[in-house]
Formats: structure tokens, C-alpha cells, sequence
């Protein structure tokens, strides 16, 4: 996004706006296909010009440089409007829509130490719809997968949840739900039991390998289906944080005077 960002001022003014308003509608094709919150209005986005931008239009053309571009973006002739529309196409006249800069609309930010530079709107649209789309295929396959077991009758449905149950228990105190570890021969055991068999003999009770090297933080845990997140779950938190950051944007304000970007401006 970074390096995209970057060859918008290496193309001349005119192709450079072709770039951006593909990548805009692209945005909104993206936006359109989230999961619409309470309401069904979905994010749409358009590029919108300032009232100094025919002079700088003029001067460009006078110019006709290959950096030109750069212009607008350092003077903040343009920027993105964020707003809401219905499923009819219809604007959602009650709520104010939000600018967003170039930065805000490209650039991926890598520290995710400030959440507010964490979700930007295209990578974010992007990362959402991929996240959409592989939850689509997993449930396909989850569906089939039940198909399978329902083919193969209860008998062989049971088999396989005990088989899990006894993956998810200890093999020396045959406790289940408690965390497993790994010490350095790889046998499995909860964590009391590697506690007692290293203070008592410091030694594996399935192999006699020795544990008195090992180090509680040099041990691997193994996690359950249990401890595992669902990514349904995930995706929909990143949706809420991508809403909850153009909220954060800066309203547009409708006093000042700007026009919709159209071809008799250039």
C-alpha cells in the first residue's frame, strides 16, 4: 500500500486520478459487501475537491510536469468523503459524513500500538473481505464435513468425540480440560503432573528423559478447541474497530464549499 501510495507521484496528474478513482469504487465495491450494522446502510466513498482546485487544475496544465500530482496533496486540494447510504441507494441525509486524507485512505500504518493508525480504510476493506470470503469456504467445508459424519452414522460420530475427549486429557492423572505441556521429549502431560515428576525423580515417567534442565518458560502448552478464538468472532471484532475508526475521523463540514471530482475539471 505503501509503495502504491508512492506511484501516484511518479504517473502524470491525469493518470494519477484515474488510479484513485478506481481505487476508490473498488473501496466501495468492498464496502458494499460487509456485513451491514443495525439499519443495512453501508459505507459508500467519493473524491471531493476544494474551491482553490480549478486554479491549481489551470496551473497544472500550464505545468504539465510528471510530479504535478504531488501538488494537491501537499496544498490538501482533495480529499475522501465517507458516507452513509441505504440499501435503495439513498444517502443517509441524518448523519454527517467524514473526510478522510490520502494517508488515511492508502497508507497501511505498521504500529499497532495506536489503534487509531491500525485500521485504514482500503487495506482494512481488503483485509475484511478476504477474512469474508475464507469464512465462506470454511463453513462449506464444515457442512460438508457433517454431511460425512452423518453418512457414517452415530457409531462413527461417537468414535471421533471420544478420540477428541482423549486427545484433551492427561496421560498419567487422565484429567481432562487442564493445560498441557510439552517438556523437551515431546510426551505430552498437564501441568501438576510435570510440577510433581520434576520435584520429585526430575525425570520424564514415559521415557525417563531428563526434566531438571527444563525451564517452566521453555515449555510448549498446547491449546484445546476450547482455548482457540473463532474467527467469525475475530473478523467481527475487526469490523467494529474499522467502524469505530472512521467515526473517529474528522466530519466534513457543510458550510465550506466543495465540488465532486468530474472530468471538466481537468
Amino acid at each position: 500500500m505503501v509503495y502504491h501510495y508512492h506511484q501516484l507521484g511518479r504517473s502524470s496528474y491525469e493518470e494519477s486520478l484515474k488510479v484513485l478513482e478506481a481505487d476508490i469504487q473498488h473501496a466501495n465495491v468492498l464496502a458494499a459487501a460487509i456485513p451491514k450494522p443495525k439499519g443495512g446502510a453501508y459505507l459508500q466513498m467519493k473524491l471531493v475537491y476544494n474551491e482553490l482546485a480549478p486554479l491549481f487544475f489551470l496551473l497544472l496544465q500550464c505545468l504539465d510536469g510528471v510530479c504535478s500530482c504531488l501538488f494537491p496533496l501537499y496544498f490538501d486540494l482533495f480529499h475522501i468523503l465517507i458516507y452513509e447510504v441505504y440499501p435503495d441507494g439513498r444517502p443517509n441525509i441524518s448523519s454527517q459524513g467524514s473526510k478522510a486524507s490520502m494517508t488515511e485512505f492508502y497508507v497501511l500504518t505498521a504500529d499497532y500500538r495506536n489503534p487509531p493508525f491500525a485500521a485504514i480504510i482500503l487495506p482494512s476493506l481488503r483485509r475484511l473481505h478476504n477474512d469474508l470470503v475464507e469464512q465462506e469456504n470454511s463453513s462449506y467445508c464444515t457442512r460438508k464435513s457433517d454431511k460425512k459424519q452423518k453418512m457414517l452414522g452415530h457409531g462413527a460420530l461417537q468414535r471421533i468425540t471420544v478420540d477428541q475427549e482423549r486427545e484433551d486429557e492427561c496421560g498419567i492423572c487422565l484429567e481432562p480440560g487442564t493445560k498441557m505441556v510439552l517438556p523437551g521429549c515431546c510426551h505430552a502431560m498437564c501441568i501438576n503432573c510435570y510440577r510433581d515428576w520434576n520435584r520429585k525423580s526430575e525425570s520424564c515417567p514415559f521415557c525417563r528423559g531428563g526434566l531438571r534442565r527444563v525451564k517452566s518458560e521453555d515449555l510448549w502448552v498446547l491449546t484445546s478447541e476450547s482455548e482457540m478464538i473463532d474467527p467469525e468472532t475475530v473478523t467481527m471484532e475487526e469490523l467494529s474497530r474499522f467502524y469505530l475508526y472512521i467515526q473517529s475521523l474528522p466530519r466534513d463540514t457543510p458550510e465550506a464549499l466543495f465540488w465532486v471530482y468530474s472530468d471538466y475539471l481537468i
